[in-house]
């Protein structure tokens, strides 16, 4: 593992433009909505990975009694800062009891794991951690569309996630399905299609070429982190495990 008190600082120390605070914002707050269908507060709620820690701000504000996990110390001082209760910790595993928490929710975060054997151990975290009838609330790229990208975008991505993986991913981890969600930003149905259509021009070949003797990477990098996909799942613990 590496050190905990450098790891992610490069994503530490990236700052939104307006732009993009308001951007992520509006996502952050759609997922929250697509949330609260399935369960609501008061409740208790474990993020895993919370970056930042502004989806914690609204989950607080919406009356969750929320936890984050986050293994870089960097990022653990920027929650705490902001009154936040967190766990210093890797995962898998998620350390908190059995049966303990309403809402497990991991906003791309099983992309991050290691391997096929950790992103079932994570799963069965979850699991064991729910109470039963509990949501496990999952967000990973969709490989299928990003390809390159989804290794370009970060260096830790290392377990590939399709709408198809995923699913059995839940489901042999002893997870019922109750919502699959395919966006781009908060962008769903015809307007996604649409906007992955546009994907298309961002990734014709000889681009990347083009924008290093240009001096454009950053804005590449930026137009198709805009129109990075996501596969959201919300699946439920039954209420008999």
């Amino acid at each position: 593992m590496p050190e905990s008190s450098s790891f992610y600082k490069s994503f530490s120390e990236k700052k939104l433009t307006g732009y993009g605070g308001a951007r992520r914002g509006r996502i952050e707050q759609h997922r929250l909505g697509l949330l609260h269908r399935f369960t609501e507060p008061p409740g208790t709620m474990v993020e895993v990975g919370p970056g930042h820690g502004t989806f914690a701000e609204r989950a607080v504000a919406a009356g969750w009694r929320y936890t984050a996990i986050e293994a870089s110390q960097i990022l653990v001082d920027v929650l705490r800062e902001k009154q936040l209760t967190v766990i210093p910790s890797w995962a898998p595993p998620i350390p908190v009891a059995d049966a303990s928490t309403d809402v497990v929710y991991a906003d791309q975060v099983l992309e991050h794991m290691s391997g096929i054997d950790t992103a079932r151990e994570f799963t069965a975290e979850a699991r064991r951690a729910l109470r039963p009838g509990g949501v496990f609330f999952v967000v990973v790229p969709d490989y299928l569309k990003e390809r390159t990208f989804f290794w370009d975008v970060d260096y830790t991505h290392n377990f590939v996630t399709t709408e198809r993986r995923i699913k059995q991913l839940l489901v042999d981890g002893g997870f019922e399905i109750l919502l699959i969600e395919r966006a781009i930003g908060t962008a769903t149905g015809l307007s996604r299609d649409l906007l992955a259509g546009a994907a298309l021009f961002a990734n014709i070949p000889g681009l990347n070429t083009l924008s290093r003797r240009t001096r454009t990477e950053d804005l590449l990098f930026k137009v198709r982190k805009n129109l990075f996909e996501t596969l959201t799942f919300v699946a439920r613990k039954p209420t008999d495990g």
